[in-house]
């Protein structure tokens, strides 16, 4: 089934990206297919996506960092009279079971490229009455979520690409994006930082598009202040890390502010351990001595010998 596929209007070259990781991990790459809405740039945020089914794309956009939604595309038009005829040809069965009166909905009016009165949002939603809502309006926490979304025409110059022209979309939410992710693993607020530290945005994004979940080992040989493991552990893999730099992996800036603090600052499994090393020469190499240092202390590894417990 097609839907339609929201993006967040950041990272453009990574969006589709990110989608198919995630569809690759849930088994259904083969059957991903990707087209643009009418007079849509590849730059616009909105693209139609096939899936198999619903449960996939929830399970897509829910994971996502820039999904901004996948929707159930009842509609869409140049104009909201083409948005009308084309929501009334959108067939009643799956229409129905969605506009009951057991049911709580909310309207939801959005735009990429202008901005939207508040009058103007409602005068959307009046547009609406040919839809035979029946539940409750529930503006906290509806059970089902419509969005009625448009684009700018490309003559109001407003740094959109040259070839959008308006377009208007109507659907109902299918899932989206947890960007609460971000504000909660944000580096102003974390423990211990270096002067190259990932963006927590960036560090997710990879997470997805390296498909973690729990039962895999993420690897970093460049940890540094372990970014990346972290995006890692909160999404259940198992995370082990490396650095040339024996300050960041062992001592960070002491006992409670070390890489070790940035796991425990989010309740995060503790990586199964980091090594001071050399990325150009890998410590896993026949005869080769390293250290390596746990969540406890710190151990001398040898191919030869037993780990040795060193006091921390």
């Amino acid at each position: 089934m097609w839907y339609l596929c929201v993006f967040f209007h950041r990272l453009l070259d990574y969006r589709r990206a990110e989608v198919e990781s995630l569809a690759e991990m849930l088994g259904v790459y083969s059957s991903l297919e990707w087209r643009l809405p009418e007079n849509q740039h590849p730059d616009s945020p909105f693209h139609l996506v096939n899936l198999p089914s619903e449960d996939v794309a929830r399970n897509i956009a829910n994971r996502s960092i820039l999904v901004k939604g996948i929707y159930e595309l009842w509609g869409e038009g140049s104009s909201l009279e083409q948005l009308e005829e084309s929501i009334k040809s959108y067939p009643e069965d799956r229409k129905l079971p969605y506009l009951t009166c057991e049911t709580t909905f909310k309207v939801t009016v959005d735009s990429f490229g202008k901005a939207i009165s508040f009058q103007e949002q409602n005068d959307r939603i009046k547009s609406l009455a040919y839809i035979p809502f029946k539940g409750r309006v529930n503006l906290k926490n509806p059970d089902i979520n419509f969005w009625l979304m448009e684009t700018d025409d490309y003559g109001a110059h407003n740094g959109l690409p040259p070839v959008v022209q308006r377009r208007i979309f109507f659907g109902r939410l299918v899932g989206g994006a947890d960007r609460k992710l971000l504000p909660t693993y944000e580096l102003k607020s974390r423990r211990y930082l270096g002067p190259t530290a990932m963006d927590a945005e960036v560090a997710f994004l990879m997470a997805n598009q390296a498909q973690v979940m729990p039962g895999k080992l993420v690897y970093d040989p460049f940890v540094g202040t372990g970014s990346i493991l972290v995006a890692a552990a909160h999404f259940g893999a198992m995370t082990m890390g490396a650095d040339i730099d024996i300050r960041a992996v062992r001592d960070g800036r002491g006992p409670d502010c070390n890489v070790w603090s940035n796991f425990k600052q989010y309740g995060l499994p503790l990586p199964v351990a980091l090594l001071r090393a050399d990325n150009n020469l890998p410590p896993w190499r026949p005869g080769l001595k390293e250290v390596i240092f746990s969540g406890n202390g710190h151990f001398f590894l040898n191919t030869m010998i037993p780990f040795h417990p060193l006091v921390p």
